[in-house]
């Protein structure tokens, strides 16, 4: 039922320059554990990495965050990072409403303008890290994905459906005599999801299950030896006194595309 995996990156296509500016070098990116560079090349967003990036004044600070390549229609790769916040920041006009819909699990569709162009992108909350996910809406190619799941599944979707797609919003159909449910997932390589069960299965999905008394975040951790660990990485009280320090080097939506 998963759709074929799309905008997989090779080996080559990493940006290792960048990734050396967290304070990740080719042969630390190479050493990572096996089931963390694939996600990482599958174009999914990662799990949390402990990364350390120096600010304007030279001092070093460990910042953790996910990462996520993708690529836009032009076939430029852009390496994106989404670090650990306390709430929601965004310089992009969000109103309370629309705040407590992401909080909540909802996707906005909503035009935005960078760079001083207006473009219509989806807005997606990641609920660890806090961070928003964004992403054009006319790279996700979404009738090209509808269309190619109808063929696959030898369904056909009323327009309705593929409108409330369209905008952002899961819906629950059935395949033979199994329930699915489809949407708008942008933590995917392709910017959608196709899960086995019905809506329910899809918030379970969606939703990270972490201890939220724990002030303390699971993540991958380059120890002394050079090694990757997955451990507790920096809690929320160190990120608060850190987290002013690193936003000259961060876009304060998604963090930075770099």
């Amino acid at each position: 039922m998963d759709m074929a995996m799309q905008n997989r990156f090779l080996e080559s296509d990493i940006p290792y320059g960048k990734l050396a500016k967290l304070g990740i070098s080719k042969e630390k990116t190479l050493s990572m554990p096996k089931d963390l560079l694939e996600t990482f090349l599958s174009g999914k967003v990662t799990p949390l990495i402990q990364t350390h990036i120096k600010s304007q004044s030279g001092t070093l600070y460990e910042v953790p965050l996910k990462l996520q390549l993708i690529q836009d229609r032009a076939g430029n790769i852009k390496l994106m990072t989404y670090p650990v916040r306390k709430d929601i920041v965004s310089d992009i006009a969000l109103n309370n409403d629309e705040k407590d819909r992401l909080r909540q699990g909802e996707i906005l569709r909503k035009e935005i303008k960078e760079d001083g162009v207006r473009r219509m992108q989806f807005i997606q909350l990641d609920y660890e890290t806090k961070s928003l996910i964004k992403r054009n809406v006319s790279n996700l190619r979404l009738p090209e994905q509808i269309a190619q799941m109808e063929k696959i599944n030898d369904i056909q979707l009323g327009m309705n459906q593929k409108e409330a797609i369209k905008e952002g919003k899961p819906i629950e159909l059935e395949v033979g005599h199994e329930k699915v449910s489809v949407g708008v997932d942008l933590k995917e390589p392709q910017g959608f999801k196709i899960v086995k069960g019905d809506m329910a299965e899809w918030d379970r999905q969606q939703k990270i299950k972490y201890d939220r008394a724990n002030e303390g975040f699971m993540g991958y951790v380059l120890t002394d030896q050079n090694r990757w660990e997955y451990q507790q990485v920096v809690d929320n009280l160190q990120h608060k006194e850190t987290k002013h320090e690193v936003k000259e080097e961060q876009k304060p939506t998604t963090g930075m595309k770099l």
